[in-house]
């Protein structure tokens, strides 16, 4: 059966492709950046450059009984205004939805993020432009599904793993950082706990969603907490290093040189660093049990998953990070 991936070179998005090539299916990979495929070649494979902002982009490609996976999206970069986020995680996701639904595709699967249910201490309220706009969308596919769209809502947690230099992770240059450096750097204490999951469970969790996932319903993906000033350790230990310090900067000055360099930039209120330093400074927990019992979900360890992936730093680095 032929999938349509949207977002299909970023971080989630080349995996998914890769997983789906595997299990035998015939992939559309619609993208803005096509050259960042150019090494999953396959003859069930079909890239499409363009923007799915555009519906000429992909609207060849919807067809009866497909699968849909929505994976495109604007996220809170310095760069990136909120009115981008408007545009593409609200607007352009609906009628991408929209048009899904005429179509009569088999199965729309959505993927939100675990942070439109805010931190710990938050109420279930998103923080932020990026979690807004997302949280949103969940909305307008909610209402879709209510008219007949075949959809499944995923919402992974913080997610690390392999990553491609078109779309570098935050946690994964995170630990490159800190393979090469081993200085534990963390804003505020870092002790606030935040879930993070393995990307490879993240992809077999949306595959389990298409096919087992209830309509309508919404699954949270996420793997173990763990405090960054933990994580650094965590991660140095499983290298076989030893930390040469921890150096933590307070929250105040971090908040005042982060809303300095918003105020330069010219940032949007709810984008930039001053979201991304407030992001560091709460809890976010999750929960996966309604995944682990519908879609028997069973995400890695936080120590194996991490260990896939230092051991993945080392070869795809040919050995610039230092070893133990």
């Amino acid at each position: 059966m032929t999938v349509l991936v949207t977002g299909a070179s970023g971080f989630l998005g080349r995996p998914l492709v890769r997983a789906l090539l595997d299990a035998g299916r015939h992939v559309v990979a619609l993208s803005r950046n096509p050259a960042a495929l150019a090494d999953l070649r396959h003859p069930a494979l079909r890239i499409t450059p363009g923007d799915f902002r555009d519906p000429a982009s992909y609207s060849p490609g919807l067809a009866p009984g497909i699968s849909v996976f929505h994976l495109a999206a604007a996220r809170n970069h310095p760069h990136v205004r909120a009115r981008e986020m408007e545009e593409v995680n609200v607007r352009a996701t609906a009628e991408l939805a929209r048009r899904s639904l005429e179509a009569g595709v088999g199965r729309f699967v959505h993927v939100s993020t675990a942070l439109i249910h805010g931190p710990a201490d938050g109420g279930g309220v998103p923080f932020g432009a990026y979690a807004e706009s997302k949280a949103r969308a969940v909305q307008e596919i909610r209402r879709l599904a209510d008219e007949g769209l075949q959809a499944v809502i995923v919402s992974p947690a913080i997610v690390y793993g392999p990553d491609h230099p078109s779309h570098p992770n935050r946690v994964t240059s995170e630990i490159r950082r800190l393979l090469r450096q081993r200085i534990v750097r963390v804003v505020g204490g870092g002790r606030q706990a935040r879930n993070l999951v393995h990307v490879d469970d993240v992809v077999h969790g949306l595959l389990a969603a298409e096919q087992r996932g209830t309509v309508g319903e919404e699954y949270l993906l996420g793997g173990e907490e763990i405090a960054p000033r933990d994580f650094g350790r965590l991660v140095l230990s499983l290298a076989g290093l030893r930390p040469v310090a921890t150096l933590s900067l307070p929250a105040g000055p971090a908040l005042a040189a982060a809303r300095i360099a918003d105020r330069l930039r010219k940032s949007d209120q709810g984008t930039g660093y001053t979201v991304a330093v407030q992001v560091l400074l709460r809890e976010w927990r999750f929960s996966s049990d309604k995944a682990r019992r519908d879609l028997e979900y069973c995400p890695l360890s936080l120590a194996e998953g991490l260990a896939h992936t230092i051991d993945w730093l080392r070869e795809a680095d040919h050995g610039c990070v230092e070893m133990g």
